[in-house]
């Protein structure tokens, strides 16, 4: 079986079969070299997503049968719930075994969703721990969650600056870095414990091995605080092109480190629970959502729609209490009211366009909540001129189609000003709730289309009445 060349793409489920199958047959007879064998051909995150393809008890089998270094790489990588269901089966002394190996950010994010799920299991793992172990692993769970304290490691290098780079790099062997980013960086500190600048594992390797730390060192550091938000650590990080960020407590000393691939997860987390806020769904578990209980799916995105349907009334009102006072020889109107869905839907579809762009714009820090008017405008100039083209290209549809030229008019006039106040509703809102200190992607896509649902309406039908009277006169 190890000598076959199954050669498949990345892509391919049966590739994720194939490994499934293996697994299967490494539980049942797999030797310690095949094992080997097999964790040296395939990476560990491939190996975790076809293991979603056996079953739970198997599941466990195959991490009892693998050494502990092998197994913990691979809960690293396993889904969220998978490490809580596969946690809740694992005797207590085995889970704290695995804690103990695991890197101590995963192992940390690890702990804190087993907390929310079975508070009495992961305080027994925690309790299993040595004493070491569980007072950086308690120390790391206090940190605020979404804070660079919550998300960082305390696996890092640091030295003193007064080694030579020959002592440097006997450091750096004797405190034995995980294999991963953490490695690339070393941290200098002060006798005072103060972080004071860096270099890293290539400059020690090709300077003179008598050179001193000092002289080859990077001063003032690009660093962050415990408390700094973790949106805040993407950004420092995506501009500064790091690795990794050391991240200090009150005194300026180095606790722990921020690497690169905690960010990826930070970023798509973020834009996820961006994009679910603007759908109205709020803030969610996201596989919860799509795998969990109906129920819970439900609740998540049943609250904003009570909006909409509140907004849906009242534009219902208004359409009636238009309906009773509507008369005109020139048109009827069935035919005023076919246009409502066709101004409704443009408005609704730019408003969330502008909101989109302002939230996104707001999360990733290219727009400043400063000097947001010239940005309003930008974005109503725009709606005025879509609305202009789109106004016109629909006059001209209804005039050949045999309408009304009033008619005409009134539905192209419509759009140009509906255009207008959506672009400025949905570039608005989101400015709002930031003003307010609330999350400005709960400035949802319910929320707003309700809204521009009674003012088209109320745009739309004044100007119908308003016209028709001064044609009749």
């Amino acid at each position: 079986m190890w000598h076959d060349e199954y050669m498949v793409s990345l892509e391919n489920r049966d590739y994720l079969d194939h490994i499934s199958q293996l697994i299967l047959m490494l539980i049942r007879q797999g030797s310690e070299k095949q094992i080997y064998l097999f964790f040296h051909r395939y990476h560990a995150a491939d190996i975790a997503e076809a293991m979603s393809l056996i079953p739970s008890e198997d599941k466990v089998s195959f991490l009892k049968k693998i050494n502990i270094e092998y197994a913990a790489g691979l809960i690293e990588e396993l889904e969220q719930e998978t490490q809580q269901e596969l946690f809740q089966q694992f005797k207590t002394a085995q889970a704290a075994k695995y804690i103990e190996e695991m890197d101590k950010d995963d192992a940390v994010d690890l702990l804190e969703n087993l907390l929310q799920v079975d508070e009495i299991k992961a305080s027994e793992i925690i309790r299993a721990l040595s004493p070491d172990e569980a007072q950086e692993v308690q120390q790391l769970l206090a940190h605020e969650e979404g804070t660079a304290g919550a998300i960082m490691s305390s696996e890092y290098v640091h030295i003193p600056e007064n080694l030579s780079v020959a002592e440097a790099l006997a450091e750096f062997r004797r405190q034995n870095p995980p294999q991963n980013e953490s490695s690339f960086y070393i941290y200098i500190s002060s006798d005072a414990n103060q972080l004071i600048g860096y270099t890293s594992i290539r400059d020690l390797l090709l300077a003179d091995a008598t050179e001193t730390v000092h002289n080859i060192r990077y001063e003032n550091p690009i660093s962050v605080s415990i408390t700094t938000d973790q949106e805040d650590v993407a950004k420092i990080i995506q501009k500064y092109d790091l690795s990794a960020v050391p991240v200090t407590n009150e005194h300026g000393s180095i606790v722990g480190i921020v690497t690169v691939d905690d960010i990826v997860d930070i970023v798509v987390d973020e834009a996820t629970e961006d994009l679910y806020k603007l759908s109205g769904t709020g803030d969610i578990d996201e596989l919860r959502l799509l795998r969990g209980n109906v129920f819970f799916a439900i609740q998540s995105r049943l609250p904003w729609l009570f909006i909409t349907i509140l907004g849906g009334m009242l534009a219902s009102y208004i359409i009636t209490d238009f309906s009773s006072i509507f008369q005109s020889e020139y048109l009827s109107l069935a035919v005023v009211l076919s246009f409502v869905p066709l101004l409704m839907g443009l408005a609704g579809n730019i408003g969330n366009q502008s909101s989109t762009i302002i939230v996104r714009g707001l999360s990733t820090g290219v727009l400043d909540i400063s000097g947001t008017i010239l940005v309003v405008l930008r974005e109503v100039a725009i709606g005025a001129s879509i609305g202009t083209v789109l106004a016109v290209s629909v006059y001209f549809a209804l005039i050949f189609l045999g309408k009304a030229t009033i008619l005409a008019g009134l539905v192209a006039l419509s759009i140009v000003l509906n255009m207008m106040v959506a672009t400025f509703i949905g570039a608005t809102l989101p400015l709002i709730f930031k003003r307010l200190g609330v999350d400005p992607a709960v400035a949802s896509a319910p929320f707003i289309s309700s809204t521009l649902d009674i003012i088209g309406q109320l745009i739309y039908f004044s100007l119908t009445v308003s016209i028709l009277a001064q044609w009749v006169a």
